[in-house]
């Protein structure tokens, strides 16, 4: 064959770069599915700190309600999808002989903007109840957490 005529064959080292380019957009789609929306939210009562994660969901009344020792309970609720923040919401209870009593609940709706790196979607929140009037703090931080 001439210099002059053109080959059908691809050579060894196109084809590597064929493969290595392929390879790295299957890599790259397969780290972009696995983020996902964090609401982390540290919550403080008594000198004792809790990081709740919630991860985002379609259900809202399977979110879990915490124990903020044994005075409080807090509960974060994520709802939408991973490309989509529909809202959030957050409840703090203070905790009773028969039943809680709601203190605080704060909606977050869209557009709710996920930063790649947590930031902060609440301010410092300070929160007061019961006959001695017990002090819950919290704030909730907002980022893109890779699974």
């Amino acid at each position: 064959m001439s210099t002059d005529q053109k080959s059908d064959h691809q050579t060894p080292s196109h084809f590597s770069a064929i493969v290595f380019c392929v390879g790295a957009m299957l890599c790259f789609h397969h780290a972009a599915a696995a983020e996902s929306p964090l609401l982390r939210c540290e919550v403080s009562y008594a000198g004792s700190t809790h990081t709740l994660d919630t991860q985002i969901s379609k259900q809202p009344y399977l979110a879990t309600m915490h124990d903020i020792g044994g005075r409080f309970s807090f509960k974060a609720v994520m709802i939408g999808t991973r490309k989509k923040i529909d809202y959030i919401k957050l409840y703090a209870y203070l905790q009773g002989r028969e039943l809680d009593t709601p203190i605080h609940q704060a909606t977050y709706q869209k557009p709710i903007l996920v930063g790649k790196r947590m930031k902060a979607l609440t301010p410092f929140n300070h929160l007061y109840a019961g006959e001695v009037e017990r002090e819950m703090q919290y704030q909730c931080f907002l980022g893109w957490h890779q699974k």
